[in-house]
């Protein structure tokens, strides 16, 4: 793990150390920089997390002494224990015994296909020394972040986008367009685009290739199935993907613990890693959990569910309990704000970013967490099936929808929420302009610029169930899921590892049906039928609830903003009515939508004041 910075053209390793710097956070154990000659000159950098193979030998930037070729690697290859012997068989020899140098080695042997052979998540910059070309890939669901931005004639690669800033000396302009979907909808993470103009993500599942010309060539190595393209899943199998994910997860030369809510994912996690014993390379140390101090939170603490669960199993030793206000100071509050370097949906990440400090300040490098499931196999039971109550409408099976809605698993409003998507486009417009706070504060010139825009979000929004779940996975909700997951942990300097993710268990849920994935008022059907008699009948029946810091999304009108909101930046008008966000306050309780216009106006705060 670490946080990795490329840059070619002028050498200047000031340049490159500036934005080494911005990262450093990612990776407090060692720092390396590597300037490789040539027309145009490289330099390539790495802030290291030491996870696998925590000698120095280990350290990068890697050099190949067969090939000159160089790499700078974020992220872990679950199964690098299999491909090295693969290439053992094939007569390659290892100097170090962690994950990267079998990625250096792969490439010599296996050129691009290494990519496709790797399970694991990922973001590295590689150099080949015989074409001079730099190879930029991420993992398949972009797991692990990295950026691309073109300056005269330099390129520059960082795994944060505050590198990129650092390098060239500022932050670029804010990408209109970004905002306008984010304001509208929530939505970031939706494609290559960020929220700074010239600054793009490089897409999950791709190989980029960057010729010394600065010709640029990109080839997806990975496609995801379509419905039928793939064996459907059975809850066996979800129970042999599942435990063999987690497995290949414990795998570490530091201790591993898991996140554990009151929840079945979690719960299923925690079972498998404490189940997991002495295997080799494992050391599965307990879980942690999330409450709250304050009585008013009381309905939201699932320390209890979770305690209960990890007493049953005979390991309330290895559990390890956090309480907190609810309510961040200003000072975290901001910092949280830094540490994700973009707008972010919901203020309710400030839970996660409190548990992955507690980690650190614990000692611990690793964490299992369930991100992906819910997505996967439908735990977001109220937003799904108020979807099949609209498609059933529109279909005309009325009975249908009326019988979702009877049983409470789709709420009436949410239903009409989504069929108003379905409304001409001006009649939406309306509607969203006066009714949803977060565009109702938008900026005359962003709505007129914006409105073009509309056409297609309304496209996205009118999807049926199933390509909606498809895209959550692949384009929408996930992606954005990933972004902060990774901010939160690596500001931390922890790694955040999802069994649910494994890219094998996320073709086979993509092929299989919806409703077979969701089920009944519940939701997670399968998934639940899969570890059934290994889970207490509790956590197998209950329907989710909420969510990991549920309580701080819905207190957005008591953070400590007033203030600050008084104190932005003129130029911010240009996005956001000023006035009307401010007056905003005197209404007293704020819309959970509403943060996505704070979050606006304290990311610019930060970038741009």
């Amino acid at each position: 793990m670490c946080g990795l910075i490329a840059l070619r053209g002028p050498p200047d390793e000031s340049v490159a150390r500036r934005g080494l710097s911005a990262v450093a956070h990612r990776g407090p154990d060692g720092e390396g920089l590597l300037t490789l000659e040539g027309e145009p000159a490289t330099v390539l950098g790495h802030r290291r997390l030491s996870i696998l193979d925590l000698t120095a030998t280990a350290a990068q930037p890697m050099l190949c002494p067969e090939t000159g070729n160089a790499i700078v690697f974020n992220g872990e290859i679950y199964n690098f224990l299999e491909l090295r012997r693969e290439l053992e068989e094939r007569g390659e020899r290892f100097r170090t015994d962690g994950d990267t140098e079998v990625i250096l080695k792969g490439w010599r042997v296996w050129g691009e296909d290494v990519f496709s052979r790797c399970n694991g998540m990922w973001a590295l910059v590689l150099f080949e020394r015989s074409s001079g070309t730099l190879i930029a890939c991420r993992d398949r669901l972009g797991v692990k972040p990295l950026y691309l931005h073109r300056d005269r004639n330099t390129v520059m690669l960082a795994s944060e986008i505050r590198a990129i800033a650092a390098m060239r000396g500022g932050y670029p302009a804010p990408n209109p367009q970004a905002l306008f979907d984010f304001l509208t909808l929530g939505l970031a993470e939706h494609g290559p685009q960020t929220f700074f103009q010239g600054v793009e993500a490089v897409p999950a599942g791709t190989a980029l290739r960057i010729g010394p010309d600065g010709s640029t060539v990109s080839r997806p190595y990975h496609r995801w199935p379509g419905p039928d393209e793939a064996p459907a899943l059975e809850a066996a199998d979800i129970n042999a993907l599942v435990t063999d994910a987690t497995l290949l997860r414990l795998r570490s030369d530091v201790p591993t613990v898991s996140f554990l809510s009151g929840g079945l994912d979690s719960s299923i996690i925690t079972r498998l890693g404490l189940r997991a014993g002495a295997l080799p390379r494992v050391n599965f140390s307990g879980a942690f959990t999330y409450g709250y101090r304050e009585e008013a939170q009381a309905r939201f603490d699932e320390t209890e569910q979770a305690g209960a669960f990890m007493a049953e199993l005979g390991e309330s030793g290895r559990h390890h309990v956090r309480r907190l206000k609810a309510i961040a100071d200003q000072t975290e509050l901001l910092e949280l704000v830094d540490a994700q370097d973009e707008p972010f949906s919901t203020p309710s990440i400030l839970a996660s970013f409190r548990m992955y400090r507690a980690l650190r300040e614990d000692g611990r490098k690793v964490v299992l967490s369930g991100e992906g499931a819910d997505e996967l196999f439908g735990g977001y039971v109220r937003a799904y099936h108020s979807l099949a109550a609209r498609d059933a409408v529109l279909g005309g099976d009325v009975a249908g929808a009326l019988a979702l809605v009877a049983r409470r698993s789709a709420p009436p409003g949410l239903v009409l929420n989504r069929m108003a998507w379905d409304l001409p486009l001006p009649v939406l417009a309306g509607l969203l302009r006066h009714r949803r706070p977060s565009i109702a504060v938008m900026s005359r010139a962003l709505w007129e610029q914006g409105r073009t825009r509309l056409a297609a979000l309304r496209d996205d929004r009118r999807s049926d169930l199933g390509e909606r779940m498809r895209r959550d996975v692949l384009s929408t909700n996930l992606p954005m899921v990933l972004r902060m997951t990774d901010r939160n942990a690596m500001h931390f300097g922890v790694e955040v590892r999802s069994p649910f993710l494994d890219y094998r268990l996320v073709e086979r849920a993509l092929a299989t049906p919806v409703e077979r994935r969701i089920g009944g008022f519940e939701g997670k059907a399968l998934l639940r039928d899969a570890f059934a008699g290994e889970l207490p009948a509790r956590i197998l029946s209950q329907r989710k609830t909420m969510g990991f810091g549920h309580a701080e999304q819905f207190l957005v009108g008591e953070l400590p903003i007033r203030n600050l909101v008084q104190e932005l930046p003129a130029s911010l008008g240009d996005y956001l009515d000023l006035g009307r966000l401010r007056g905003s306050f005197a209404d007293g309780r704020l819309h959970p939508t509403f943060w996505l216009a704070l979050s606006v106006a304290l990311w610019y705060r930060r970038s741009y004041a």
